[in-house]
């Protein structure tokens, strides 16, 4: 395992238990190296912040088939809601003999039922968005989404930033800069744990090392990158909803990439291309000489 996935899969593990990820949706982007040292980044698109599954969870109807009453007197309930009610199994024939559950029964268990599994699914729910605060992240409600966007969008380079609903924000982002030092995007308000979307580290040499741990598809950056055996942990964890295009164009000389169809030719130099999505596995990695 590189020490990168090492060093992110220890740090966003809690996110990943309670099944959150901030990370892109549909998009385009293009990043521009030129030999001078300056850089032009531009996203556009969807950045998601991906709920537990039991954030959104509808509890199964109550039947009444769900319930058994026997002649001692004790009832029990065959099916279960998310972990809400605890699955007993019928006795063995000859043990107990099963009667017609009263109205009466049926309604207590009918209540308990659905008081337990909406109970459940908010402090799951809760719990979450606990966590992912705790972490900088907006809570789950669209109050402190809307509010999260336009904090964001006070940031340099956010051209617009709205939020959706459901845990979308549309962004566009376009940033010039040099490429002199490390960069990272998206920086995030109160975040001090990212997973980049793209992030451009300058070498002793001059030339630049550009990757996009979150343009992967599948399991995400994580999975990508942590092996097989911190994937098996990740199993529950969200998947990544990365869809688009991811480009660098460059005058200088691209070294090194790992693109499915190599360099092309373009006006400015060169260019190399990744197309994302949920069969893709590579996170966009390239060497790019600039002197």
């Amino acid at each position: 395992m590189h020490t990168w996935g090492k060093r992110i899969f220890a740090v966003a593990a809690p996110l990943l238990l309670t099944g959150c990820l901030w990370g892109p949706g549909k998009f385009a982007s293009d990043l521009t190296l030129k030999k001078d040292g300056n850089f032009i980044l531009d996203y556009k698109g969807e950045i998601v912040l991906q709920t537990p599954p039991d954030a959104e969870a509808k509890v199964e109807p109550w039947k009444n088939e769900f319930l058994r009453c026997h002649k001692d007197g004790s009832t029990r309930v065959l099916t279960s809601v998310q972990g809400s009610m605890q699955v007993t199994e019928e006795p063995p024939p000859g043990e107990d003999s099963v009667r017609p559950c009263t109205a009466a029964e049926l309604a207590k268990a009918k209540g308990e039922y659905e008081k337990q599994s909406a109970e459940r699914v908010k402090s799951k729910r809760e719990d979450a968005e606990n966590m992912a605060k705790m972490f900088g992240l907006p809570g789950f409600d669209d109050e402190s989404a809307r509010a999260f966007a336009t904090k964001l969008g006070k940031y340099a380079g956010y051209r617009s930033v709205t939020y959706r609903g459901k845990g979308v924000y549309d962004v566009d982002y376009h940033f010039e800069g040099r490429a002199t030092q490390d960069f990272v995007f998206p920086a995030l308000p109160d975040n001090d744990v990212i997973i980049p979307f793209i992030a451009i580290r300058r070498r002793a040499d001059g030339s630049v090392f550009v990757n996009a741990p979150a343009f992967t598809g599948g399991a995400g950056p994580l999975g990508a990158r942590a092996g097989a055996a911190a994937a098996s942990q990740m199993k529950d964890g969200p998947v990544s909803r990365a869809q688009g295009r991811f480009t660098i164009v460059t005058d200088g000389e691209i070294a090194t990439n790992n693109s499915e169809d190599g360099t092309s030719p373009h006006a400015l130099g060169k260019q190399v291309h990744w197309e994302v999505g949920p069969g893709s596995s590579k996170i966009p990695e390239a060497l790019v000489r600039l002197q």
